[in-house]
């Protein structure tokens, strides 16, 4: 059901003391059966923080010595163990109806090893709702000691009625602290003094700075500031530059690179009309000045909705090439407005 590995012991977890606290105070007061709803910001860690809360919940040495690393469901690699499942898309666009019926086969039987059964989901924004239906179907009716853990980054992009039945747990951006150590762990060839300069614009998630520290990364940055740099005054752009940035940022990673860099470019515009410091993405740049000046305030507003729009549809794989070219047409017909 997962096709990334799973680690065969405990799962450390660094940056999110209190909401691991929060899920397991929860638990030990005897919420045993139903779901909880991790989410925030991507790259945070929920779902190495999910991993870490079910090797915790599925120890038989009780709470106090959880997880004790001795009893026979911690020495139980979670990939094997009979009470546990995790369910992610795998190169699959969504998650549909069949896997989720696969992960809940079983869920009525008693665990095996463990006090508990627990159940990951990751990226559960991506169930399509057949999918979430099935699984509202055996929420509204939890079977007694079966936990599931929604992983997301999106929770407005689940379907209201399960959503609702989902106990929210907020996981924050990491600190650059904890980000910079847990970037020295993940990149051991990369020095402290490459990582600082990057932490600001990593936003407190570790998969944005990997992106930073990437080649590749830069590259689509650059692409980004080549296609929002490239409308005149008068209104008019230099097509050149929009078609070479469009060859960069079509592919799905650069995609949604360039969403949050646009997202980042209209705040920090925002930011400056309130005579405030652009985000830290675009603190060295002239363009947040460039899109307080060149677009009226209606049209920076109704990008930020495109936006919301793009993101929604990227579940479904949309051509990426042709919503690049909306924002262009939408931007060029903004700049033209503002320079009359």
């Amino acid at each position: 059901m997962s096709s990334a590995p799973l680690p065969s012991g405990s799962v450390r977890v660094r940056g999110h003391d209190r909401p691991m606290e929060t899920v397991l105070r929860i638990v030990r007061e005897g919420y045993t059966s139903g779901a909880l709803l991790l989410w925030g910001p991507e790259g945070v860690g929920k779902r190495t923080a999910a991993l870490s809360l079910c090797r915790t919940l599925l120890c038989g040495a009780g709470p106090e010595r959880a997880p004790c690393g001795e009893c026979p469901s911690c020495r139980t690699p979670l990939a094997s163990h009979p009470d546990f499942r995790l369910l992610d898309r795998g190169e699959a666009a969504s998650i549909g109806v069949d896997p989720v019926r696969a992960l809940l086969s079983g869920t009525l039987e008693a665990p095996l090893l463990s006090p508990l059964r627990a159940a990951v989901i990751d990226e559960a924004h991506l169930l399509t709702p057949e999918g979430a239906n099935s699984l509202l179907k055996t929420l509204e009716e939890p079977a007694g000691g079966q936990l599931f853990f929604l992983v997301t980054s999106a929770p407005d992009r689940l379907l209201p009625t399960l959503r609702s039945r989902l106990l929210p747990v907020r996981f924050r951006p990491l600190s650059d602290p904890d980000l910079s150590e847990l970037a020295r762990e993940a990149f051991p060839e990369v020095s402290a003094e490459e990582i600082a300069p990057l932490l600001p614009e990593a936003c407190g998630s570790l998969s944005r700075l990997a992106l930073l520290l990437d080649p590749s990364g830069r590259k689509i940055r650059d692409g980004a500031v080549l296609f929002l740099g490239a409308f005149r005054p008068d209104g008019t752009a230099d097509m050149a530059a929009v078609s070479e940035a469009l060859s960069i940022l079509s592919e799905k990673e650069a995609f949604d690179r360039f969403l949050d860099l646009l997202e980042g470019l209209l705040l920090s515009a925002e930011r400056r009309l309130a005579r405030e410091a652009p985000e830290p993405s675009w603190a060295d740049s002239p363009l947040p000045e460039r899109f307080v000046g060149g677009l009226p305030d209606f049209a920076r507003a109704r990008i930020h909705d495109r936006i919301g729009d793009m993101r929604r549809m990227a579940v479904h794989n949309p051509n990426r090439g042709l919503a690049l070219e909306q924002v262009f047409w939408q931007l060029e017909q903004a700049f033209a407005a503002g320079g009359r």
